[in-house]
């Protein structure tokens, strides 16, 4: 291996080790604000809730049931939060040590691919809720088109083909240690 690439590997290694810092510390951010959220939507009557497409209702109006249901939404999409930061840390992990194809990263980065594939599920489900709230509320709803879309068919597209090719180098590092 020439000297070039040893340095670039040892960038890499460097690079994510500050990774790994960052995302331990959004995980104890998102652990340490999240019971702060919760009980802010909870007990809050000052301010206003706004929603995904800024419609915006006081907290003085909002039901009981509708902060427990606001509650638990928060509390879903931090939880699909928290999973995604910690298993794509653990991923991140392994490329700080030089060490990413194994089995462990393959099944980490598989489960940080599917966190991020249930986020943006839930994403979707609360821009049909607030749609439909819209509908129900309101004499007229604008409907628009939103190609963002495509830019996550081609981000999760990445992120497998990336997978993919982390598979295949595990498999060929454990077939050039079966030759040795």
């Amino acid at each position: 291996m020439n000297v070039q690439q040893h340095a670039r590997i040892a960038r890499i290694k460097q690079f994510s080790r500050y990774l790994y810092v960052c995302l331990t510390w959004m995980r104890y951010f998102l652990l340490l604000i999240w019971p702060v959220l919760v009980i802010f939507v909870l007990v809050s009557t000052r301010g206003q809730f706004t929603f995904l497409d800024g419609i915006s209702i006081s907290a003085a109006d909002v039901t009981v049931w509708q902060r427990i249901g606001a509650a638990v939404f928060l509390s879903v999409f931090l939880f699909l939060t928290l999973q995604l930061c910690f298993h794509f840390r653990e991923l991140i992990r392994y490329f700080s040590k030089g060490d990413i194809f194994n089995k462990e990263a393959i099944y980490r980065a598989r489960k940080a691919l599917r966190y991020g594939l249930w986020l943006y599920g839930f994403y979707i489900g609360a821009a049909l809720l607030e749609w439909a709230y819209t509908f129900e509320n309101s004499a007229s709803v604008d409907v628009n088109v939103n190609l963002d879309f495509i830019l996550v068919l081609m981000f999760f597209g990445l992120m497998y083909i990336l997978l993919w090719a982390l598979e295949i180098g595990c498999d060929l590092n454990e077939e050039s240690e079966l030759t040795i």
